[in-house]
C-alpha cells in the first residue's frame, strides 16, 4: 500500500472543482507517465510521478495535480502523483484524465530490510531544503548563535562534527532522539530565530528523526557517489489553459542505483513573475514568458527551461520585413510570445541614436540634415543609407575614442594601479587595437600573454592592476567568458555548476607570473612608487585548493584539461584555449557585450554573468551572433554592422499596446540615460563651449580622458566608474537627486549657457530669424526640427521677453534638460 502526501501551496491552489479542473485538462489525446514503471526499494523509497497530456494539435500539458490517481486497494494509494512504499508486493496505480486512462506497475521490495539515512545524501540535504545552512543563516562564516553549518553543504565532514560533537553534542540526542535541538527547533516546537522549517509529518522531518533514531551514524567510507542528477520531464512550451508542471529529480549514483530526489531538492524560479515553483517541485505559470527553475541536489545545480504562452486578444502578427538573421531570431521569439514589435525609428532618431552609441557624440545640424534629406532606394536595407552611415561611423576617430573608453572601464586601467604613464600607454594600446580593427581573439591573446615593462609593452599592465592568481582568474573569467566565479573561492558557487576546484584550477594558470622593478623606467621621484614593473614567466608556483588541500592543474571551467609542455608558460596555453572555437563562453560574451552596448541591454543581463540561473532571453540569437563572429576571425567592427543594420535595432522606442510591458525581448529601442562622458560631451558640443580638463590639452572630450582621476564633478555625479571592478555594473547608469541638481542649476550646464561665444550667441549675432535660431538649436540638441507645438511655445516665450540673449538661453535650458536630450532613445 502507499500513503499520501499533500502538495504545498502556491499562489493558487490547484483547483478542486470538477468544472475548473475539467477546462485546465481538456480532451488529451494520450497521457504519458514517468517514469512508465515504478521499482521502490528500501523503507524510504519515494517516487514522484509526471504525467503528461497529449493532444491532437501536438501540444503538451502536464496533468499531474489534476488527474485521478487510484491504486489497488491492497497495494497502492496515491495522491497528487507522489508515491510512498508501505508493503513488499507488485500492483499498478491507474491514472485518468479527460477520458484518458494509463496504468504505471509498481514492484515495491526490501522494506524489512534495514536502510541507513545517509548523512551526506539525506541530511544534507533535508538542512539544504530548511534553509538552515543557507548564508543568511548557519551557513554564514561565523554561523548563527553559536552553531555553525557549511554553505549549503559544501563540507560534510565539518558539519558532522557540529551536529555531533561541538559544545558536548547538545543539538543532538542519541538517548531521546525527538528532543533533539535541531529537531525541535526545525519544527517549531521550541523557540527559534529562523521559525518553522517542516511540518512533522513532511520527508525531510521524517529523515531527520530517522538519522537521529538511528545513532547519528555517519557515513560507510565506500559511500556511493552522486553521478548525475536528471530533471523530468526537461525544458518544455507550455500554452494556456495549462497552468501546472510537475518536476521529479532523479538522482543516479556510482552504484548504478537511481532514487527519486525531488523532496530533497531545494527549488527556485528565475522569473518569479513568470512561474513561481513549491518546494514539491509544483510549477506553477503566472504569465507568458521564459522562466528557468533550479533544481539543487546537495551541491549538483540543474535548470530546466520553461515557455509559457497565453493568447492575447486582438493580437496579430503585422509580419515585419527582416533585415538579416537577427531579425529572424528576434521577431520569431516575439512572434511565438505574441509580442508585435515596435515601427521603425525616423531617421532623425535613427542618426541621433547611432551617432551616440557608435562614436559617444551627437551629429552636426549639418549631419542631420544631410541624412535626412538623403534617398534611400535599397531595397536590401543592409546596403542602404543607414549601412552607409554605419560605415562611415566606423572609419571615424571618434569611435576609436569611444570604444577605448568602454574597453578600459572594464580592463580597470587607472593611475592608482599603473601609474599616469601607465594609463596613457594602455590607453592608446587599446585604442590602436580598436583602429586597426584587429580580431579581437589576438587582443586578448596579446593581453593574456604579455610579458616584458609595463611601460614599453602597455598589456603587460593587465598583471599590474591584477597581482595575484585568484584576482586574475575572476577578472579573466569575468572580462572573456562573462562568468562571475568570486563565489566558488570559499565554497562551490551556490547558482552555478561551478565548483571550488573549477576557480583555482583557473587560478594555476596564473601561479608562475612573476614581477619586478624595471630600472630602465624608475620612478620620477626617487624612492616613490610610480616606477614600471616587469612582467615575466617563472618555473615555479601552484595553486593550492584550500579544502582539500590538492595542488590544482591549470583547466578552464567546461573544457578538458590543456597538455602543457614542460617549459612552456601556462599563460599561452591558458590564451590559446581561451580564444579557441572550443570555448563558447569566449564568443558567446564578447557579442553579447557588444549587443549590450549597441542595444542597452544585453541578451543575457547582467552582461557578465552568464549562468544556467540567469537565461538569456534569445539563445538562438545569441548562438548565431557567436557562430558569426568566430565565421568572421572575430571582426568587432563586421559585428557591429551587422547589429546596426538589423531591423532590431533600428526600431523605434515607442512602444505599442502589446509591447509596452516587454522590457527582455528587444521588441523596441531601450531608452537609457547617457553615460557620463558622451553626456558632457554632448552639452558641450550642443552649446559649443569645451570643457577644460587640467593637464590635458585643450579641446579633449571628456571621452578622451585616459581615466577617472580627472575628478571631474560632473562626471562623478552621472556615474563615471573609478575603475575598480572588472564589471560593466560600476558604471552607474540610474537617475538621482544629484544629477538632477547638476542640470538644474549647476556651474556646467549654466556656465555653458551664459558664455558670451556659445552657440546661442552665435546665432544672435548671424541676426537669424527667430525660426532659423529654434531650428538650429532643435538640430544641434535634439537632432531634429521643432514640430508646431514647440515652435509656437517658444517662439511666444522669445517674444515676451525684453531680453533676447536670456530668453534664448531658458530655451535652450528647456531643451538640454529634456528627456530627449539625456537619454539614448
Amino acid at each position: 500500500m502507499f500513503l499520501l502526501l499533500p502538495a504545498a501551496s502556491l499562489r493558487a491552489a490547484v483547483p478542486t472543482k470538477p468544472a475548473e479542473r475539467a477546462n485546465l485538462i481538456g480532451q488529451p489525446a494520450a497521457l504519458v507517465v514517468e517514469p512508465a514503471t515504478l521499482t521502490l526499494s528500501g523503507p524510504r523509497a519515494m517516487q514522484q510521478l509526471v504525467v503528461t497530456g497529449r493532444y491532437t494539435d501536438g501540444s503538451l500539458r502536464d496533468l499531474t495535480p489534476l488527474c485521478d490517481i487510484s491504486a489497488d486497494p491492497v497495494v497502492v494509494l496515491a495522491k497528487g502523483g507522489f508515491v510512498l512504499a508501505a508493503k513488499n508486493g507488485t500492483g499498478a496505480l491507474t491514472i485518468k484524465a479527460g477520458g484518458q486512462t494509463a496504468r504505471v506497475p509498481i514492484t515495491v521490495k526490501d522494506l524489512d530490510k534495514p536502510q541507513q539515512v545517509s548523512f551526506r545524501h539525506e541530511l544534507v540535504a533535508v538542512l539544504n531544503v530548511g534553509g538552515c545552512n543557507a548564508g543568511a543563516c548557519h551557513g554564514t562564516p561565523s554561523g548563527k548563535n553559536g552553531f555553525k553549518l557549511s554553505l549549503r553543504g559544501y563540507d560534510p565532514e565539518a558539519d558532522y562534527l557540529q551536529l555531533t560533537r561541538d559544545v558536548f553534542g547538545r543539538r543532538s540526542d542519541r538517548l531521546e532522539p525527538e528532543a533533539s535541538l535541531i529537531y525541535l527547533k526545525a519544527l517549531g516546537r521550541i523557540p527559534h530565530e529562523g521559525g518553522q522549517r517542516f511540518q512533522a509529518n513532511s520527508i525531510p522531518a521524517r529523515f531527520m528523526k530517522g538519522w537521529l533514531t538511528e545513532g547519528l551514524k555517519d557515513d560507510v567510507p565506500n559511500l556511493p557517489k552522486v553521478e548525475s542528477v536528471k530533471i523530468l520531464p526537461g525544458s518544455r512550451v507550455a500554452k494556456a489553459p495549462s497552468r501546472f508542471q510537475q518536476l521529479a529529480v532523479m538522482v543516479k549514483f556510482s552504484d548504478g542505483t537511481i532514487r527519486d530526489m525531488t523532496r530533497l531538492t531545494n527549488f527556485s524560479s528565475s522569473d518569479s513573475a513568470v512561474a513561481e515553483v513549491a518546494n514539491t517541485g509544483l510549477v506553477e505559470f503566472n504569465q507568458s514568458g521564459e522562466v528557468a527553475i533550479l533544481c539543487r541536489y546537495l551541491d549538483i545545480m540543474e535548470t530546466v527551461r520553461f515557455t509559457y504562452l497565453e493568447p492575447r486578444p486582438g493580437f496579430a502578427w503585422p509580419n515585419p520585413v527582416e533585415h538579416n538573421y537577427v531579425d529572424k531570431h528576434i521577431f520569431a521569439k516575439l512572434k511565438m510570445l505574441s509580442i508585435p514589435p515596435s515601427d521603425v525609428c525616423s531617421d532623425e532618431e535613427f542618426v541621433r541614436r547611432a551617432f551616440l552609441d557608435l562614436c559617444g557624440i551627437l551629429p552636426t545640424p549639418d549631419e542631420v540634415k544631410a541624412f535626412v534629406a538623403e534617398k534611400d532606394n535599397d531595397k536590401d536595407k543592409t546596403k542602404g543609407k543607414r549601412a552607409r552611415l554605419v560605415d562611415k561611423l566606423l572609419a571615424r576617430p571618434e569611435y576609436a575614442d569611444y570604444w577605448t573608453l568602454k574597453w578600459s572601464d572594464v580592463l580597470r586601467s587607472n593611475r592608482k594601479t599603473i601609474q599616469l604613464k601607465g594609463i596613457h600607454v594602455f590607453q592608446q594600446w587599446v585604442r590602436n587595437h580598436v583602429t586597426r580593427n584587429t580580431g579581437f581573439d589576438a587582443v586578448v591573446r596579446e593581453l593574456l600573454t604579455a610579458n616584458g615593462s609595463t611601460f614599453t609593452n602597455p598589456p603587460a599592465n593587465y598583471y599590474r592592476i591584477a597581482r595575484d592568481p585568484m584576482n586574475l582568474a575572476e577578472t579573466t573569467a569575468q572580462l572573456f567568458m562573462g562568468v562571475r566565479m568570486q563565489c566558488a573561492k570559499c565554497h562551490n558557487h551556490p547558482f552555478e555548476r561551478w565548483t571550488q576546484n573549477d576557480y583555482y584550477s583557473l587560478a594555476a594558470f596564473f601561479a608562475q607570473v612573476g614581477r619586478m622593478p624595471d630600472k630602465t623606467q624608475p620612478p620620477p621621484v626617487p624612492g616613490q612608487p610610480g616606477g614600471s614593473e616587469i612582467i615575466y614567466s617563472v618555473r615555479a608556483g601552484e595553486v593550492t585548493q584550500p579544502r582539500t588541500g590538492l595542488v590544482m592543474a591549470p583547466k578552464i571551467m567546461g573544457l578538458p584539461a590543456p597538455t602543457i609542455a614542460p617549459g612552456r608558460p601556462r599563460r599561452q596555453a591558458l590564451a590559446e584555449v581561451m580564444t579557441s572555437k572550443d570555448n563558447t563562453f569566449f564568443a558567446r560574451s564578447v557579442v553579447n557585450r557588444i549587443w549590450y552596448h549597441l542595444n542597452g541591454k544585453g541578451i543575457v543581463d547582467p552582461v557578465d554573468d552568464f549562468r544556467d540561473s540567469n537565461p538569456s532571453a534569445n539563445d538562438e540569437l545569441l548562438d548565431a551572433l557567436a557562430k558569426d563572429f568566430v565565421a568572421n576571425k572575430y571582426d568587432v567592427r563586421h559585428l557591429i554592422r551587422v547589429i546596426m543594420t538589423s531591423r532590431t535595432y533600428q526600431l523605434s522606442a515607442q512602444t505599442n499596446d502589446f509591447n509596452k510591458d516587454d522590457n527582455k525581448y528587444f521588441s523596441h529601442a531601450v531608452t537609457k540615460l547617457l553615460p557620463a562622458e558622451p553626456l558632457l560631451d554632448a552639452i558641450c558640443t550642443a552649446t559649443e563651449v569645451f570643457e577644460k580638463f587640467a593637464g590635458l590639452p585643450a579641446g579633449t572630450r571628456a571621452v578622451q580622458l585616459p581615466d577617472g582621476e580627472v575628478n571631474h564633478p560632473f562626471l562623478k555625479t552621472f556615474g563615471q566608474p573609478a575603475r575598480e571592478l572588472a564589471c560593466e555594473c560600476e558604471r552607474e547608469s540610474d537617475s538621482n537627486l544629484a544629477q538632477a541638481l547638476q542640470l538644474i542649476n549647476g556651474p556646467t550646464v549654466n556656465d555653458k549657457l551664459r558664455a558670451p561665444a556659445n552657440r546661442v550667441g552665435k546665432l544672435l549675432a548671424k541676426k537669424l530669424p527667430d525660426k532659423e535660431v529654434l531650428n538650429e538649436l532643435y538640430l544641434a540638441t535634439l537632432s531634429r526640427l521643432p514640430n508646431a507645438g514647440e515652435i509656437e511655445a517658444a517662439l511666444a516665450h522669445v517674444a515676451k521677453n525684453a531680453n533676447k540673449r536670456s530668453a534664448w538661453e531658458d530655451v535652450h535650458w528647456a531643451l538640454l534638460n529634456s528627456k530627449e536630450f539625456l537619454f539614448r532613445h
